[in-house]
């Protein structure tokens, strides 16, 4: 029996009734073995208020660009002329389109879950990327005109459908980036570790990890905390490695990366507010538990001012 699928059957429930029909239809299409995934895929994307909005992941990378400035001596990133490699850009290529727009030399993303040609479809196109280049616009400027950016894109952006142990960028990263999509990598440390030998030595790093459970804003911890990690996976499956910030932390050094955390965000009531399993206390503190998002990011040798190794 399918503990994890019928763990998972309230929170199904509930966002068939909160999104779009035709997006409803289209994720229940995608799990049949039969139909074609990309015209699905291109179905749930043109009919998902969340991807359409165009300035989306724009406000995400500058949110997390603006909160390093103002919580330390972070340099903004600087994508001219430069390689991109970012795991798990979803759907839509994260931010890979916005790197081209800005001026990197290639960009390279990995995720087991792309379906190869929904990104370039006509449908994807009008609905997406032409607003997304025009908010690229507004943000940063009338830097190239539509029909070069289309064209970068297509010379510039791959994505592979595969994970970190399998990528083959062709060329060593500058840039290596993530936005939520660290904490549901099993077997983090050896992820990284294949991270570390992608990318140059003089490389910088930044990866939002979201240590919540992915079904509840409003309730983060809930479910996670009150039973163990083989409990939780029976219950509602493998979504997220349930790794927490120190963890992340061990897996970076681990790899060679040198990482450090700035938390986001720590909401140490709602963390409280759970009948918290033994499991969880006898190995953090409130304060590492409470952690619902945390940046692990990197300056890179040049950007300290020292000398690469």
């Amino acid at each position: 029996m399918n503990f994890g699928a019928i763990g998972n059957l309230a929170h199904r429930l509930s966002l068939v009734r909160k999104l779009p029909p035709r997006l409803v239809l289209a994720k229940i299409a995608k799990r049949l073995p039969w139909v074609d995934k990309r015209s699905v895929r291109v179905a749930e994307i043109v009919h998902s208020p969340k991807d359409l909005q165009p300035d989306r992941l724009i406000g995400f990378f500058q949110t997390q660009e603006a909160f390093l400035q103002s919580h330390g001596d972070w340099v903004p990133l600087d994508f001219a002329g430069r390689t991109v490699l970012e795991i798990g850009p979803g759907p839509l290529a994260g931010w890979g389109p916005m790197a081209v727009f800005r001026g990197a030399e290639r960009v390279y993303g990995v995720d087991p879950d792309w379906v190869e040609g929904a990104f370039a479809d006509p449908a994807v196109e009008a609905a997406y990327l032409k607003p997304h280049f025009e908010a690229l616009v507004r943000t940063y400027g009338a830097l190239m005109d539509y029909p070069t950016f289309r064209s970068r894109i297509r010379e510039r952006l791959v994505v592979d459908r595969i994970g970190l142990a399998d990528a083959a960028p062709g060329f060593r990263a500058d840039i290596a980036i993530s936005n939520s999509c660290l904490e549901h990598i099993s077997g983090l440390q050896d992820a990284l570790s294949a991270l570390r030998g992608l990318c140059g030595p003089e490389a910088r790093f930044m990866h939002l990890v979201n240590f919540g459970n992915h079904r509840n804003r409003a309730a983060p911890f809930e479910t996670i905390y009150e039973m163990t990690p083989e409990d939780y996976r029976l219950r509602y499956g493998g979504h997220i490695n349930l790794l927490r910030a120190p963890d992340v932390g061990r897996a970076f050094a681990g790899a060679g990366i040198d990482a450090h955390m700035v938390v986001v965000d720590r909401p140490v009531e709602l963390a409280e507010a759970v009948a918290m399993h033994g499991y969880w206390r006898e190995r953090y503190t409130l304060d590492e538990v409470s952690i619902r998002t945390a940046l692990f990011v990197s300056a890179g040798a040049r950007d300290r001012g020292t000398s690469a190794p």
